[in-house]
């Protein structure tokens, strides 16, 4: 049992990565990447250059880790809401929950949704490309167990059709924006028209 208990040490390290990720966050989500420096994250984070180099070898590091974080929130909070639906006519309700979770984790994630749009996730090389494939999988696969008859090809084009569209939108209309809300409302009434279509 003392094998799995974490030292002093350990958590202080833990703690210090947190707080380097959470200031990036906040200097890529005002700068975006480019114009983010590691001088002000570790400024943010209360920390020397020379420190936060102890736990990042450079700003890509940072923005890796920024996407793994990312992952780590959104599985879980998208797999809860999607493993209820058992049928297309679940979707009503689960869009306006998975919109409203998108919602909270963008505020929750700032950097990384700046990141999204300098960096696209649809290639290959992006930091944000794991998670897209991710969750174009989680929502396929969810998709599919409704018995929905299109070909995996088409379904996955709907699904990743879907993520960048809410993607998108949130990055246009970012928390504080005076449309967001309504930008929002009328995402999802156009998701369910597109997805009933589409479904059936």
């Amino acid at each position: 049992m003392s094998g799995t208990r974490r030292s002093p040490q350990q958590d202080r390290s833990r703690e210090t990565v947190d707080r380097i990720l959470v200031a990036a966050e906040h200097e890529i989500g005002e700068r975006g990447v480019a114009g983010a420096s590691t001088t002000r994250i570790a400024a943010r984070a209360g920390l020397s250059v020379g420190a936060l180099y102890r736990f990042f070898e450079d700003k890509a590091a940072i923005v890796d880790a920024l996407a793994n974080r990312y992952l780590e929130a959104v599985a879980p909070a998208y797999t809860e809401v999607v493993s209820g639906i058992a049928s297309v006519a679940d979707l009503n309700d689960a869009l306006g929950e998975l919109l409203r979770r998108a919602a909270a984790l963008q505020e929750e994630h700032p950097g990384y949704y700046r990141l999204t749009e300098e960096l696209s996730p649809d290639r290959g090389d992006s930091p944000a490309h794991a998670v897209r494939e991710h969750l174009v999988d989680l929502f396929t696969d969810a998709l599919r167990g409704t018995g929905v008859e299109q070909s995996p090809g088409e379904l996955r084009r709907v699904v990743e059709l879907c993520i960048e569209t809410v993607r998108h939108t949130l990055a246009h209309r970012p928390p504080g924006h005076d449309d967001r809300e309504p930008s929002l409302r009328e995402v999802e009434l156009m998701l369910r028209a597109y997805l009933d279509a589409r479904l059936q």
